[in-house]
């Protein structure tokens, strides 16, 4: 059975593994990413993870597939947009970089389109037709998959739901209505919660989430406002499209049920009640390994598309 190198490069963390063809992790090892990092730093310490953890493989890893936010040039994987989590990699291509280094072929794809594929290919969408996974975490992203295929542009450009701006959020600091980003994100629902005269020290969503299951008012009113925009995009993206579901990943989705029943409580508002009967909210099966699985599934498919 063959494998890929999956590397889901995230603006907190890096997530590496060994994934077959069928979807299972092999081997896998997370370090915490660093902003300051130069390109050839960042390189370097995944060119060593990828050495580290083929070693003693029956089937060593035939390609790499790289997940990374924004939108990659396809043909040379440059970091064209969308880099502004991760630094190191602006104006560079990692994908091209690490064949070179492990000579095997490499690709980029979006992190949210590469999360979708994997949930389409082994997670909770391998038995829907129609669902949209957005993740949260250091930023929003996801993607709408239609018929096991997530949807991508005519060049490859990434869906942007972080990019989506739900009339239940509030102005920005300059003015203009929040996107689902600047309400959603792992550090803007920190943010929200110091604002509010939050008391307690948060450092993360997840202990956030804690507070407002414990009965943190001010923690609880940020969750819910944060899940009702959610909910207003999951509602707006039904009503177009006929989903059969809205899951839910990236870091965030570890909290649970918290989560989506916050987020199923707002859905009614905004979604056709016919439509909303047959579509559910979920957490995504994959959780935070969604990219990493689907950036190597997606690496395999086309390895084996240029061998046919």
């Amino acid at each position: 059975m063959m494998n890929a190198f999956g590397i889901d490069i995230g603006g907190t963390a890096i997530k590496c593994g060994v994934v077959g063809a069928d979807g299972t992790i092999h081997a896998f090892q997370r370090i915490p990413f660093d902003r300051t990092w130069s390109f050839d730093d960042l390189l370097g310490g995944i060119a060593d993870i990828c050495e580290s953890l083929s070693r003693g493989l029956e089937h060593p890893p035939a390609a790499i597939g790289v997940a990374t936010p924004g939108y990659s040039d396809p043909l040379t994987g440059v970091l064209l947009d969308g880099g502004g989590n991760v630094p190191p990699l602006r104006g560079r291509s990692i994908a091209q970089a690490l064949s070179r280094q492990l000579r095997i072929p490499a690709s980029v794809q979006n992190d949210g389109v590469a999360a979708a594929q994997g949930e389409a290919m082994f997670g909770a969408g391998r038995r829907l037709r129609r669902f949209v996974l957005a993740t949260f975490g250091t930023g929003v992203g996801g993607a709408v998959v239609l018929d096991g295929e997530a949807i991508a542009g005519p060049n490859g450009e990434p869906p942007e739901l972080g990019a989506i701006v739900p009339v239940a959020s509030t102005p920005d600091g300059r003015g203009r209505m929040a996107t689902l980003e600047q309400v959603a994100s792992s550090g803007s629902l920190i943010e929200a919660y110091r604002a509010r005269g939050g008391a307690a020290t948060v450092g993360s969503a997840e202990e956030l989430f804690g507070l407002a299951g414990a009965g943190d008012a001010e923690a609880a009113a940020v969750v819910d406002g944060a899940c009702r925009c959610i909910a207003q995009v999951f509602g707006s993206l039904v009503n177009a499209l006929g989903l059969e579901a809205c899951l839910v990943g990236g870091g965030m989705s570890a909290a649970g049920a918290i989560l989506t029943e916050r987020i199923e409580a707002h859905m009614p508002d905004f979604t056709w009640p016919f439509l909303l009967s047959r579509s559910r909210i979920a957490v995504a099966e994959l959780g935070n390994e969604a990219g990493m699985v689907g950036a190597a599934a997606m690496a395999l498919a086309r390895l084996e598309a240029r061998a046919g």
